[in-house]
């Protein structure tokens, strides 16, 4: 099952999350608070996003990390939102979606 070993504030707005495969993986308080999972975010039949991220401050700080039972973790971000609960299952999901992205970034970059 998997399930953090460590889990890390690295900075205002980073936590970083040690894996029990030990992968590695870093997430902005902007990129958690967009990808929020809560009834206000999200459409609760459609899973139609409601959250607009020209709402979101660009400059996002993650103020509590608050775990959830034994799968999950509760986020207090600066704007005062702190309803979402994000699974494991969805925290590294996040993750491989932010590293596929990067990985096409830098593709398309080796190809100018």
């Amino acid at each position: 099952m998997l399930k953090p070993r460590a889990i890390d504030q690295v900075g205002p707005d980073v936590i970083r999350i040690t894996w029990n495969d030990d992968v590695v993986s870093d997430y902005q308080a902007r990129q958690l608070r967009l990808s929020c999972p809560c009834a206000a975010c999200v459409e609760e039949w459609t899973g139609r996003a409601l959250l607009d991220p020209k709402g979101v401050p660009p400059f996002l700080t993650i103020m509590v990390v608050d775990p959830v039972g034994r799968y999950a973790l509760n986020f207090t971000f600066s704007d005062g939102h702190h309803t979402g609960i994000f699974s494991w299952e969805r925290l590294r999901a996040l993750a491989e979606k932010a590293e596929k992205k990067e990985a096409k970034s830098d593709d398309a970059g080796d190809r100018a």
